[in-house]
């Protein structure tokens, strides 16, 4: 394995900063890298997986971002012809190509030769109709890049239906007609707990009861901790606890 193949568990386990071309060849604007770092242990490995994915796309590729929000990934794929999706109910805006649900997506069969989902699956009613959605938009042969959430607190709500295990995620592609299916954990149990540790921080919630200070000392503390906590990562060996998955799988040929 190069350094520019590392996996986001296998960047944090070897002490790479997934933030550094070592974790992927493509370059980190600072706008992205502040997007990344307000959620550090969560979002260094998604951007490592998604690094990875630009890196293996062939210049103009047709990519399609679904659920993209304010596709804070786009600059990784300049490269590509890269088109964004979102639903009407997103909390991110809608400043996206297409305006649609995931499981209806506005484009003909076999018009992308990528989608990305990244934190989607989570939010939707039907994780089935939308990966069988995905097949029906992609190429034989094209490519379905997930990231999902296994350890995480409820977010949009109501939209907050699921949280995912590789035997699901392989069921669920399969189901979809994708083969080639590989499922990574996206860290260590050491970095899960540290990122819940920060995310302590807004979930505790704020109140007019005289006790907020203490909440910010708390939070504070807690901050410290988890960044002593996510220096034990390498040594997590069964990567059983994870903040989530990465899946990449392919569109069987037609």
């Amino acid at each position: 394995m190069t350094n520019s193949d590392l996996t986001p568990r296998d960047a944090y386990s070897q002490g790479v900063d997934v933030d550094s071309p070592r974790a992927g060849t493509r370059a980190v604007s600072e706008e992205l890298r502040a997007f990344v770092e307000e959620m550090p242990y969560e979002r260094r490995s998604i951007l490592a997986f998604v690094r990875g994915v630009a890196d293996s796309l062939p210049s103009g590729a047709v990519v399609l971002d679904v659920g993209a929000g304010k596709a804070p990934y786009r600059e990784l794929f300049a490269h590509c012809d890269y088109r964004t999706t979102d639903w009407e109910h997103s909390v991110h805006g809608l400043d996206v190509d297409f305006i649609a649900p995931a499981d209806a997506l506005p484009l003909e069969d076999e018009a992308v030769d990528a989608v990305l989902l990244t934190q989607v699956l989570e939010h939707v009613s039907d994780p089935s109709a939308v990966l069988s959605e995905t097949a029906r938009v992609l190429r034989g042969g094209g490519g379905a890049f997930l990231s999902v959430p296994f350890v995480w607190e409820l977010h949009e709500l109501p939209f907050d239906f699921w949280r995912f295990t590789p035997s699901s995620l392989e069921q669920l592609l399969t189901g979809a007609g994708f083969v080639d299916t590989v499922i990574e954990p996206r860290n260590d149990c050491f970095t899960t707990i540290a990122q819940l540790l920060r995310n302590l921080r807004w979930a505790m919630g704020e109140a007019p009861d005289g006790r907020d200070a203490e909440r910010r000392t708390a939070a504070d503390l807690l901050d410290d901790l988890a960044e002593r906590i996510a220096g034990l990562a390498p040594l997590d060996l069964n990567g059983i606890l994870p903040l989530g998955w990465t899946a990449t799988a392919r569109r069987a040929q037609r």
